[in-house]
């Protein structure tokens, strides 16, 4: 791994969350961890070739033109994301909480849209929109509908889940025979969508299938509002149903849109 060009993707994220809307050096250097020269030099090097722009000393950074020129041939997937967008984001205003639109490509799960009106689940982990696939919900749903060669080869590249991220799964058989039970189940539910401090989000998805084949997932992640808050039976139904809904109305439109 050549870790500058992750640091540079990773400030790259930042400015891009933030919609053209400048971003101070120093909140840069806070958020990413890195140190303030290091961001510096990195964005000094992005300015160059015209990958970002340095609005002013004060205001900080944005996106430049040549990151938009590299990008003009439309963003990944753009047809199932455009489809999806407006689904997601009423499923984001009906549960008030972060929807999440996730495909696996070269055995490594992206998010690649997302409705989240306050931002924080990506502002403070944009790490979390390239995830391994098992820690996450849409990232099951999805590794369940795959075929078993392809597990296989996903299983053979990563071995089994890191600690914490999915620990009933210990062996190959395992992994399969948990896949064969989600297969069955209409909503996957993982507990550990994402961090926030001590608080883990709690990640429900659905699967995608344009006609019969599973093109991603949507999920939805509802966050605690405070360390050890669980979430009452209610709420959870209500996030169910919604995601549910969300993911119907999804797939009709994917199977209206290519047949």
């Amino acid at each position: 791994m050549i870790y500058s060009i992750q640091k540079a993707m990773h400030i790259l994220a930042i400015l891009s969350n933030e919609k053209n809307h400048p971003v101070p050096l120093i909140e840069i250097a806070a958020r990413t961890g890195y140190p303030k020269p290091t961001c510096s030099h990195i964005l000094g090097t992005l300015c160059h070739d015209g990958y970002v722009k340095k609005i002013s000393h004060s205001e900080g950074y944005a996106l430049g033109p040549s990151l938009y020129h590299l990008t003009r041939y439309g963003r990944y997937e753009e047809e199932f994301v455009s489809l999806c967008r407006p689904v997601m984001r009423w499923m984001e205003k009906k549960s008030h909480a972060t929807t999440v639109l996730s495909v696996i490509h070269n055995n490594q799960k992206f998010i690649i849209d997302y409705a989240d009106n306050e931002q924080n689940l990506f502002l403070e982990h944009p790490t979390i929109r390239t995830d391994d696939i098992y820690r996450t919900a849409t990232g099951r749903a999805i590794l369940a509908h795959m075929y078993r060669e392809q597990v296989k080869v996903i299983w053979e590249k990563y071995g089994k889940p890191p600690a914490g991220h999915w620990d009933e799964i210990t062996s190959y058989e395992s992994l399969m025979g948990t896949l064969k039970k989600i297969q069955q189940q209409e909503i996957v539910v993982s507990g550990a969508m994402a961090k926030e401090g001590e608080r883990n989000a709690i990640g429900y998805a659905c699967p995608l299938f344009r006609r019969t084949t599973c093109i991603g997932a949507v999920g939805i992640a509802w966050k605690p509002l405070h360390s050890g808050q669980t979430i009452d039976p209610k709420t959870e139904k209500q996030l169910c149903d919604i995601l549910r809904k969300g993911a119907k109305e999804i797939m009709h439109r994917l199977s209206y849109e290519y047949n």
